[in-house]
């Protein structure tokens, strides 16, 4: 099904404000205006909750700029419309192509922390001072919950708490600049709201105090 001619899969979208996400936004200058929206020590890029009556458009596993469903085995994807923050809409959903190379096998760490109460879903390698991976761990049983954390093979960090099941996420740095992007998709059930967005950490520990 992952190459098969592109069939309509209708999704709309709503904006998903941080302050949904457990975050919050500074009171002086800062960006994106009117201040850094911040979910633990990462950054708030932008968030839509995607909602779709396509029974394909559920059970997310990865996201590297289609979302792969496992249940159905398609790779969705759409058309984005920018703001000035950001993607603020979606449109044409459709059935396309792999979001991967040919060939191509996202790489996996040899090995994870074991974290209380969550399990281990997926990891991307980053470059940083403190840990090599970033990666998503969400609560066991159905609660709606999800831990991001940076790891290496000696310690962990958690760096963001989130209220919804993540299941598929892609980070890429940023080439202007001393960022990177962390794009993250919901689990999804069938007939529910899934939530797609972004979060940006960079290079060097954030410090709230600036």
């Amino acid at each position: 099904m992952t190459d098969a001619p592109s069939n309509a899969v209708a999704i709309t979208s709503t904006p998903l404000p941080v302050e949904a996400l457990g975050g919050h936004y500074r009171t002086d200058t800062g960006w994106p205006a009117p201040g850094e929206g911040r979910i633990g020590q990462l950054r708030y890029g932008w968030g839509l909750m995607l909602q779709s009556d396509d029974p394909r458009f559920a059970d997310f596993d990865q996201s590297p700029g289609p979302v792969h469903s496992r249940s159905s085995g398609c790779w969705i994807t759409w058309d984005r419309q920018y703001g000035k923050s950001g993607i603020v809409a979606v449109s044409n959903g459709r059935i396309g192509k792999s979001g991967y190379v040919e060939g191509y096998v996202p790489p996996r760490p040899d090995r994870t922390p074991t974290i209380a109460g969550f399990r281990f879903v997926t990891a991307q390698k980053v470059s940083r001072k403190n840990y090599d991976w970033v990666g998503l761990w969400v609560a066991e049983g159905n609660d709606q919950r999800t831990q991001i954390i940076g790891f290496n093979d000696t310690a962990h960090t958690v760096l963001a708490n989130l209220p919804f099941r993540f299941g598929g996420m892609a980070s890429l740095p940023d080439l202007h600049g001393v960022a990177s992007h962390m794009t993250l998709i919901g689990e999804g059930r069938p007939g529910q709201p899934v939530p797609w967005l972004r979060l940006i950490w960079f290079t060097r520990p954030l410090d709230p105090q600036k």
